[in-house]
């Protein structure tokens, strides 16, 4: 699938009109347009991000570099973990690195198929 058929796609998911989802970003109904025909290929990535939030799904998604729409991590999720990262001495960060390592190998935290 697309990018112009992934931003109709979702945007129709979410009931939104090409006006409500311009408007939501920032942008006229014709830019909406003209990403959903295909017409723009090299939509800035801040329009992109923006987008993706609005729409509940990933940038990565949008792009189509990635099949799970719903594999979305939003920019407060990261500065939050970035923020607690952050406050680790080097010792701490070493730990929680290899924390996320463990958790990310247990089937019941992991997204990968059993």
């Amino acid at each position: 699938m697309s990018m112009a058929e992934r931003i109709k796609e979702r945007r129709t998911l979410k009931g939104l009109t090409q006006e409500e989802l311009g408007k939501k970003i920032g942008l006229q109904k014709s830019a909406i347009a003209k990403y959903e025909n295909g017409r723009v290929e090299n939509i800035k990535r801040c329009v992109i991000e923006n987008m993706a939030e609005v729409l509940g799904c990933s940038p990565c998604y949008l792009m189509d570099w990635d099949e799970d729409p719903e594999n979305t991590v939003t920019k407060d999720q990261i500065l939050r973990i970035l923020k607690y990262y952050r406050s680790l001495n080097s010792i701490g960060k070493r730990e929680a690195t290899k924390r996320v390592e463990e958790l990310s190998n247990l089937p019941q935290y992991s997204k990968r198929s059993p």
